[in-house]
């Protein structure tokens, strides 16, 4: 009796079936799989990618930029309220629209002039956002108006006294007549023209402001005089 030699190759097929995720299934396999499916599911998987997680990426990497700005440089203020009546929200009487002012957020208090009109927060009321006009800077003196207490003050250093504009002042504005010279730190913005509504748009500048008789103001000189 003759024997056949031994195979290994023999016994590994018939002791132990091929794994379907060996060499050899993987290459029989391939030649069936079609590569244009691959690619629509990667399109599909990077349009999910993009709309899901590349545009909120890309807003974040902005949004330090836009609150800087929104804070710092520029911002657009809408104006309620009677007390800048008639040179702001002019048609109030007429239609329920309120300006929309530009504002400067950036060093608002450099080179500030009788006249200006500001954006602050209310000594009082600390999350109150007003809008004044300027008439007097420190070291002038002001003639006042009810209800403050004495009929005259002298505006210390690092203040301003901010007064509105409507013809019963007394009734519809609350400004430093109420709660004295304001705190150029709580100056946060400048107006510089109305940009709504269109028909009413112009700049805003201390230029053309008229002055005011009730202000004494001091010289370069240490001399007083009335603001004509």
């Amino acid at each position: 009796m003759r024997l056949a030699p031994f195979r290994s190759s023999v016994l590994f097929r018939t002791t132990f079936p091929r794994f379907p995720y060996s060499s050899y299934s993987y290459h029989r396999h391939r030649r069936h799989y079609n590569t244009k499916d691959v690619r629509q599911k990667l399109q599909r998987i990077s349009s999910v990618f993009r709309g899901t997680l590349l545009y909120p990426l890309i807003f974040i990497s902005w949004f330090p930029i836009i609150w800087f700005f929104h804070t710092h440089v520029f911002q657009l203020m809408w104006v309620t309220g009677r007390s800048m009546y008639p040179f702001l929200n002019t048609d109030m009487n007429e239609r329920p629209s309120r300006d929309v002012l530009a504002v400067s957020m950036w060093n608002p208090t450099e080179g500030l002039r009788r006249g200006d009109v500001v954006i602050f927060r209310s000594p009082t009321h600390p999350n109150v956002v007003a809008v004044k006009r300027v008439i007097a800077l420190e070291g002038d003196t002001v003639l006042t108006r009810d209800p403050y207490p004495v009929a005259q003050q002298e505006i210390s250093l690092g203040h301003v006294w901010v007064e509105g504009e409507h013809p019963e002042h007394t009734r519809w504005s609350y400004d430093s007549n109420t709660y004295g010279a304001v705190s150029t730190s709580l100056i946060i913005g400048r107006a510089k023209g109305v940009v709504w509504p269109w028909s009413r748009r112009s700049s805003i500048s201390a230029d053309g402001w008229r002055g005011s008789s009730r202000v004494i103001q001091r010289g370069p000189e240490d001399g007083l005089h009335i603001i004509p």
